[in-house]
């Protein structure tokens, strides 16, 4: 169970993530929601519960046990608040999605350095573009993908210099940095006051902290509690116990066996349908995300010191480190319907770079998105904005020749 939502007085459950439930006394009871969506013809919460209760057996049996298999945050949030509205009681409840990733460390930069085997010659910071875009294996030298999804400057920087304190021996002697600096509004963006807040903490294991003295739009502390919550189940042996006995011939992936199942997740061989873009073609006005209308000057700021500590970290690492910023192309349309609000953005943003070039020597900027042989190849792409594998063989070629040129 996914979520749900109230609409027209209504509570619609959406059902569209298996959920396993047992019946320890009897011993069976495997139950798996495929459905789409459920109507509940009840206009109160109460009815709603009573009349799940009353027409889904599964939750008249006693000793239940309900298994939950999810990385999303606020999904299983949700999950949990709907089942307990059905009277289930939180240990009645298995995270099994956490169990079956027991042997992996929480942080997910540290499953990616303990598939390291050599000395590093390269890494790649950035956000999910660069996750996507940059295939590690064909630049030069041995080199490891730190990129994931919704990661601002400040969590880069965070997770550099927890390398540096962790893991100084395999990346004292890097050669270059690669960068994926998102998109003109980088600067613009920060992780903490998104949507994606909690998903991001819970998949690569940091904890949220209070960094600013601005409003925040979600409570630190509520956070900080679920994750604790969520991560102690990982060590906690009677929950694995239970794991084990319903799933006895279950395999958990090693560190790496899941990262090389991670990268072919986020490189599907999928290619961009023309339907997605004609939808996105399809309303007469553009909608752009929030960082695009509006100007977030503490974020800005803020995220401009973290770029400076992440360079300066760079050099007190290894002075002749090379890093390059760069910039991958979105598909042709989104660049173009982008321009209108990139008018303000570009500029603002090559400021800010070129006076880090010229502070620090060490680093360079390329920007990516003027690459018409990718970015109008629907063929390159998995969505609107990310590279499929085969775009982002073609777009590292590109990097592998920057990085040759500045080194």
């Amino acid at each position: 169970m996914s979520d749900y939502t109230e609409k027209n007085s209504n509570l619609i459950p959406k059902i569209d993530i298996p959920c396993f439930a047992w019946n320890s006394q009897a011993e069976q009871g495997l139950l798996f929601f495929k459905a789409k969506s459920l109507w509940i013809p009840c206009d109160t919460i109460p009815a709603v519960t009573d009349y799940i209760q009353t027409h889904f057996s599964l939750f008249q049996t006693t000793n239940l046990t309900i298994c939950l298999m999810t990385s999303k945050f606020q999904i299983q949030a949700v999950i949990r608040q709907f089942l307990s509205i059905l009277g289930i009681d939180s240990s009645q409840i298995l995270d099994i999605y956490q169990l079956y990733l027991h042997k992996l460390p929480i942080k997910q930069y540290q499953q990616i350095i303990r598939s390291c085997t050599a000395p590093l010659d390269g890494m790649i910071f950035g956000i999910s573009h660069g996750q996507a875009g940059i295939l590690e294996d064909l630049l030069p030298g041995n080199a490891l993908n730190f990129c994931s999804s919704s990661q601002d400057i400040y969590f880069n920087t965070k997770i550099l210099s927890a390398l540096a304190e962790e893991s100084y021996n395999a990346i004292c002697h890097t050669k270059y940095i690669i960068f994926d600096m998102f998109d003109y509004t980088y600067f613009n963006f920060d992780t903490i006051l998104t949507n994606e807040c909690q998903n991001y903490l819970t998949a690569n294991g940091f904890f949220c902290e209070n960094r600013h003295d601005y409003h925040h739009s979600q409570s630190v502390d509520d956070i900080n509690h679920c994750l604790t919550e969520i991560f102690a189940l990982r060590s906690d042996t009677s929950a694995f116990q239970r794991f084990l006995t319903l799933f006895p011939q279950i395999h958990c992936p090693d560190v790496q066996e899941y990262q090389n199942e991670y990268r072919k997740l986020m490189r599907p061989d999928t290619t961009l349908h023309q339907d997605a873009i004609a939808a996105y073609l399809s309303p007469s006005t553009p909608v752009f995300s929030s960082i695009q209308r509006h100007v977030y000057e503490p974020t800005i700021q803020f995220q401009i010191a973290n770029f400076a500590e992440f360079l300066h970290l760079v050099y007190c690492i290894n002075p002749n480190i090379k890093v390059i910023g760069v910039l991958l192309p979105k598909y042709y349309v989104v660049e173009e319907t982008e321009q209108t609000v990139n008018q303000l953005w570009k500029p603002y943003f090559e400021n800010i770079v070129s006076s880090f070039q010229e502070k620090y020597a060490n680093f360079t900027f390329c920007d990516l998105k003027n690459l018409t042989d990718i970015s109008h190849n629907p063929d390159f792409y998995q969505d609107l904005t990310h590279l499929n594998f085969e775009g982002a063989r073609h777009l590292t070629n590109y990097i592998v020749s920057a990085i040759s040129e500045h080194s």
